[in-house]
């Protein structure tokens, strides 16, 4: 009986072993490929559920916790990143990193013109309490909008290094200033450096 056992327990022990190791959280190159796709996709559906799933990043981390809240996010985050093109130039998995090539509009001008312009007429404390006035969204990030559809692709593409981490269920990509500003087609950064 015990020798029952203890096959039955070695057999359970293989089992649970291969199926640890095909998860969708193991560090596997497939799994990182997967996960480089679901994170891009859900970056140009603006998917914030997705995105809280594959993407760890501090600026797009406050993006999707308003886009949550308030709609006129969610648009601008579909509009800054629906022509964001992607391919994986080299996986890591030493390093636990992926390497992505990324093309995006040029909208570095169009955010640094419309933060300028907003701080023009706005202090900070009245940015921050706007942000959650419906009406004063929809007039301004709609004008964003209308602006980020008028901007020209970006023709050269930018080479960023994304961390690889395991998460809860899979794996996690860690997105830097370097990487958000790339993805963003230089957005996020022509603000931050408009707002500093």
């Amino acid at each position: 009986m015990k020798k029952f056992i203890a096959a039955a327990l070695s057999v359970l022990v293989i089992l649970f072993s291969f199926c640890s190791c095909s998860s969708a959280r193991a560090l596997t190159e497939e799994n990182v490929t997967k996960t480089v796709d679901a994170a891009f996709s859900a970056l140009k559906s603006f998917d914030t559920d997705e995105l809280n799933k594959y993407v760890d990043s501090s600026t797009l981390g406050i993006i999707m916790d308003y886009a949550e809240k308030h709609d006129q996010f969610r648009k601008l985050g579909v509009a800054i990143f629906e022509n964001l093109n992607y391919e994986i130039i080299d996986t890591d998995l030493n390093a636990k990193t992926v390497t992505v090539s990324v093309t995006n509009k040029d909208l570095s001008y169009t955010a640094s013109s419309f933060a300028s312009s907003l701080l023009e007429k706005y202090s900070t404390f009245e940015l921050l309490k706007n942000l959650n006035n419906e009406l004063w969204l929809n007039g301004n990030l709609a004008d964003l909008v209308e602006k980020i559809a008028d901007a020209v692709p970006n023709p050269e593409p930018l080479e960023i290094t994304l961390t690889v981490t395991q998460g809860k269920k899979n794996l996690v990509l860690g997105f830097d200033e370097t990487a958000e500003n790339a993805v963003s087609g230089g957005a996020l950064g022509a603000i931050k450096d408009a707002i500093a």
